[in-house]
């Protein structure tokens, strides 16, 4: 699962451990471990540890980083055979070693040209007990190789004809190991400098091993053990998840804080706005108000007929030129209240109406005008509200109502 993620630095680890393994017999090894950090300006190395032990380096590895073994010394074969496609492994085999079949041998092939490579074999009892052991202390070995091979891509930068590791002498020719030969026994204190970092002939392999963690060594073709491939998908998986669960938590935790802020920014918005609407309510109220109270008016206005003024005069005049000489008028209303005006209440009038309030020396003077004015065309009808005399001797009171046709 995710393993197109593997090729990523970021997966792989920034860090790494190289061990030489040299078998002095069966049963007793010597192990040499570097550690390579890489950083912005490139690879460099960070600690060196000559004679360490296997328990030492797992207390030493605090941070896990993954281990690449070179193995050497003792009961590790290296043979240059000739080679080409269809060759199989146990031909490989049989060229190194005659009738030993693979079930007892690991192999791996470092590629010089088509036609040729270098094939290493150390026998599966050997080698289990060192991954059996590795497994034992959670060690991540990912990677475990045969011999000197794991150079490959640090031969370019030593540029030399003849490079001395831990154990033996290498030819270099066009960039490749030609001839191996033994030193017969361990050796250093030659140095080398590669790209700016000194690395002892006794640490060249374990620097080799751990260089392949950040460059990828493409003519060897390393032992398959699988419990080694288990480690190294064990390390890998662990990264993955460890960098996708953070990433992911990156993720949606700059996603809570973006929503917060998109929130904020919202919730700050609208109660400006909602500031704003409560400080202008008070002129909206205000407006309400004056659209009433102008519908009122203009509907007083309308009924009221000021906006017929010369009907208004019209009618005004007409009365008065039919008053007749026995008939005084004391008041005319056009349009009359209601009722009496009350601070507490609207103002109420009677529309296309004229009241009228006088006095009149005889009823029949009244009925008379009053036949005039329903002669008039305006005029819809004429009530006599009240009429008052108490004798023929005295001038009657009366109010009419003039309804005005509309």
């Amino acid at each position: 699962m995710l393993n197109f993620l593997d090729k990523y630095q970021l997966i792989r680890g920034q860090t790494a451990f190289g061990v030489e393994v040299i078998y002095n017999s069966k049963d007793s090894y010597t192990l040499i471990a570097l550690e390579l950090i890489a950083n912005k300006e490139g690879v460099k190395v960070a600690r060196k540890f000559t004679d360490v032990s296997l328990e030492e380096l797992a207390k030493i590895n605090t941070k896990k980083a993954p281990l690449y073994f070179a193995v050497g010394g003792k009961g590790i074969v290296h043979k240059k055979v000739k080679t080409n496609e269809h060759l199989s492994e146990q031909d490989l085999l049989n060229q190194v070693l005659p009738n030993a079949t693979l079930k007892d041998f690991y192999l791996q092939q470092a590629v010089i040209s088509p036609y040729e490579s270098w094939v290493s074999i150390v026998r599966k009892d050997l080698l289990n007990s060192l991954v059996a052991k590795i497994q034992l202390l959670h060690l991540f070995g990912v990677q475990i190789y045969l011999g000197p091979f794991t150079l490959e891509n640090a031969i370019q930068l030593i540029n030399k004809s003849v490079i001395t590791t831990t154990t033996h002498e290498l030819l270099i020719a066009d960039d490749q190991i030609t001839q191996i030969d033994s030193l017969g026994s361990v050796a250093g204190g030659e140095e080398y400098n590669i790209e700016g970092e000194i690395v002892n002939s006794h640490e060249l392999i374990a620097f080799g091993a751990a260089l392949s963690h950040f460059i990828l060594p493409i003519k060897i073709h390393p032992i398959v053990c699988e419990e080694v491939t288990h480690f190294r998908e064990e390390y890998l998986h662990k990264n993955k998840y460890t960098v996708v669960g953070f990433g992911l938590l990156a993720f949606f935790f700059v996603l809570t804080i973006s929503n917060m802020m998109i929130a904020n920014s919202y919730e700050s918005s609208n109660n400006e706005l909602q500031y704003q609407l409560n400080s202008k309510q008070q002129f909206v109220d205000e407006l309400e108000i004056l659209k009433k109270e102008l519908l009122i008016k203009e509907e007083f206005i309308q009924n009221s007929g000021v906006t017929k003024a010369d009907k208004i005069t019209f009618y005004a005049d007409q009365i008065a030129m039919s008053v007749p000489a026995s008939i005084q008028l004391d008041q005319l209303f056009i349009n009359p209240l209601t009722k009496r005006i009350n601070k507490a209440e609207d103002i109420h009038f009677t529309y296309n109406t004229v009241k009228i309030i006088g006095s009149v020396s005889r009823s029949i003077e009244l009925n008379n005008w009053i036949k005039k004015l329903k002669k008039y065309e305006w005029v819809n009808d004429i009530n006599i509200i009240s009429f008052i005399q108490d004798n023929l001797k005295t001038p009657g009171e009366f109010e009419l109502q003039i309804v005005i046709k509309q």
